[in-house]
């Protein structure tokens, strides 16, 4: 899958080419590991690539406008591209641009939050809501893109919003490395609105990850992440900040990819 920018009459909009689908060991393997784990809502959907990726995106994002939430409008397709239109500034870039406002990182992280909340409400699920797929505009409207992978092929409704949860956890953790209780905080006002389901299978996840998070400290740059989106969520759904924060201090700075096999 590629990207590119363009200009169509006088707005801005990308081209998204859809290649054929590739990491089937990767995503077969870390489907094993998570029905051996029993964490039904991180199996990896499949990547079906070209034609049939193409369709799901546009499948999807019809289905999201329906619901009221903000998606690309496809603006043309032709073969096994779309021409989406532009949605805004990412929200990893937002993010880069607060690091130094505390303030300012908890709006936006909270104004994101909101968004994905009301979306769930409304019947609506995403897949891949880490920073890079979530857009804010000039006039602060949150959007989602990137949607040619359907969760609901391999789990159910309320896992699915329980993995946009904890993918939202791990793409927000390293922005919340020395506070990870505000994170917490904030992902369990959320979760304390959803279904009670969809708060149990987060939970599940987040139980079943605790020991695995405290050990792999000094595997990699990416395992203090990887450890501060467990325990964030391990907090936001059973309300043990104090036991976050303790727990934290586990972890070391280290590199693993267990989660980044989930969002490619």
């Amino acid at each position: 899958m590629s990207v590119q920018p363009m200009d169509v009459v006088g707005r801005s909009a990308w081209i998204k080419h859809y290649a054929r689908g590739r990491r089937r060991l990767s995503l077969g393997t870390l489907d094993l590991v998570a029905r051996r784990l029993d964490l039904a809502s991180l199996r990896p959907p499949p990547h079906h690539g070209g034609a049939k990726a193409k369709a799901i995106e546009r499948r999807r994002i019809a289905e999201l406008r329906a619901q009221g939430v903000r998606v690309p409008e496809v603006l043309g397709e032709n073969g096994d591209t779309l021409l989406l239109g532009d949605m805004g500034e990412s929200l990893s870039a937002r993010l880069r641009a607060a690091a130094a406002d505390p303030r300012a990182l908890d709006a936006l992280t909270r104004m994101v939050i909101e968004a994905i909340a009301d979306a769930h409400l409304r019947g609506a699920y995403f897949g891949q809501p880490v920073p890079r797929n979530i857009t804010i505009d000039a006039q602060g409207a949150v959007g989602f893109i990137d949607f040619e992978e359907d969760p609901l092929e391999v789990m159910a409704l309320e896992q699915a919003q329980a993995r946009d949860w904890l993918l939202f956890a791990f793409g927000m953790s390293k922005h919340y490395d020395d506070r990870p209780e505000a994170l917490a905080d904030m992902l369990g006002m959320a979760l304390r609105i959803e279904p009670r389901a969809v708060g149990r299978h987060a939970r599940q996840v987040s139980r079943r990850l605790h020991g695995l998070a405290r050990a792999i400290g000094r595997l990699g740059h990416s395992a203090r992440s990887f450890a501060h989106a467990v325990f964030a969520i391990h907090g936001a759904t059973a309300g043990v900040v104090l036991a976050l924060i303790v727990l934290i201090d586990w972890i070391g700075d280290g590199e693993i990819d267990l989660l980044r096999n989930i969002i490619g």
